[in-house]
């Protein structure tokens, strides 16, 4: 992840008071060392509740290195999540009505602002893309840290990140291919499949919004073919065999990659995103996505969410039994993989993790503005199972849980 120096960012103090807003904006500048994204909304309005409806905005982008306002351009704005929508501190989804280069990003229209309530290290999301990238994921979401004003109101950390799409520099899916999730909040979505294991599928790429994908048409019954052919080979007596069993559908590969980064960080409420490039290549996990409840943050108990254990698992395995992955560590080829990956990732820890404490070290300011917004430091929040009294302690608990889970790890690994 690219920084800008710690320098000025930008407060909108005057400029967001008032109705024209390409007024040049009368700024005071601070040291926070993260760009700003401020978004004024047409006539100030609030964003609509109803987080499908958007509204129309001009959303400005600030460095942090010298104050320059890199873009100044119109757009839309609304709601977006599942639970996380329901927080104080609300995620969005923003769309320009021309592609921009946001914090140095490939441009594109869509970008997706992530409140990151529940992480008060603020550092899980980021934390689980720099092992993605690490491992060669080969598709990893372009992530930077931004303070968030809205209409006046400065919101805190926010980290501005790429949208799951099939586009140019994102997703690299084919005009014949797919993007589907294994989604827990399938019948939230327009269009899903449902395969014959009971698993629910929806999607990302084609777009069942725009028509792209409908109920019973070809697409539709060509992946949800695919996907049962691909469960019954898994779970078939042949599983193993690299013609019948799984391999025919999947690159196993990613899954290890995947299984390893999704271990390593803990991370209790991942859903899994898969890309089947196109119709002659094989299904990929990839990209990742959503780690928020990670590193000991949550746990799932013997009736699940609403009974969670009294403290975070740190010595057992938390993705072992998740769909897929447990039948395919029950295959040494699979296993072999995961031991693989692990191997040439283990030497590179020491230096990942200091490059982590040093990104964090750019937070310390914009924290405090934060928390100062959101008083939620030494309080549960959600399902989460840990409360401590400063940032600096949830930072220090993310790397400690690393720390200990991967040294777990790495020891019953080598008994598979």
């Amino acid at each position: 992840m690219k920084y800008l120096s710690a320098a000025a960012i930008i407060v909108f103090a005057a400029a967001c008071q008032k109705d024209d807003i390409k007024e040049p904006p009368k700024v005071i500048r601070n040291s926070d060392g993260i760009p700003t994204i401020s978004i004024k909304t047409d006539s100030g309005s609030p964003v609509p509740s109803d987080k499908n409806q958007s509204i129309g905005c001009q959303i400005k982008v600030i460095a942090a290195e010298d104050a320059t306002i890199e873009i100044d351009a119109p757009g839309e704005i609304h709601g977006r999540g599942n639970a996380t929508w329901g927080y104080e501190k609300k995620p969005y989804k923003i769309k320009f009505q021309e592609k921009q280069s946001v914090c140095g990003m490939p441009a594109n229209k869509d970008w997706v602002l992530l409140a990151l309530y529940c992480d008060k290290s603020l550092m899980r999301e980021h934390f689980m893309h720099t092992l993605a990238e690490s491992v060669g994921i080969p598709y990893v979401i372009r992530h930077e840290y931004v303070e968030l004003i809205l209409n006046g109101d400065n919101l805190g950390v926010y980290l501005v990140t790429e949208q799951v799409e099939k586009a140019k520099d994102r997703v690299p899916a084919e005009d014949d291919g797919f993007i589907i999730e294994l989604d827990n909040y399938w019948n939230k979505e327009p269009l899903w499949i449902t395969t014959a294991r009971g698993h629910n599928l929806t999607f990302k790429y084609p777009n069942p919004s725009k028509g792209n994908i409908v109920k019973d048409d070809e697409s539709y019954k060509f992946i949800l073919d695919y996907m049962n052919k691909f469960e019954s080979a898994l779970n078939g007596s042949d599983f193993k065999d690299p013609a019948k069993g799984y391999r025919a559908y999947v690159d196993a590969s990613t899954f290890a990659k995947w299984f390893l980064v999704q271990e390593l960080c803990g991370n209790m409420d991942t859903n899994i995103y898969m890309t089947l490039r196109n119709r002659s290549s094989k299904l990929e996990a990839m990209p990742l996505w959503d780690c928020e409840w990670s590193f000991g943050l949550a746990a799932s108990g013997a009736n699940g969410w609403a009974t969670p254990p009294a403290k975070p698992i740190v010595q057992g395995s938390l993705r072992r039994n998740g769909t897929y992955i447990r039948n395919m560590l029950a295959d040494p080829y699979f296993v072999d993989l995961v031991k693989s990956e692990w191997a040439k990732l283990k030497p590179q820890i020491p230096t990942i993790k200091a490059q982590l404490r040093k990104d964090a070290d750019y937070l310390k300011q914009a924290q405090a503005t934060t928390f100062r917004r959101w008083p939620i430091l030494d309080k549960y929040v959600s399902v989460g199972l840990i409360h401590l009294d400063s940032w600096e302690a949830e930072v220090d608990y993310v790397f400690n849980f690393f720390d200990e889970h991967s040294a777990w790890f790495d020891g019953w690994l080598q008994t598979l």
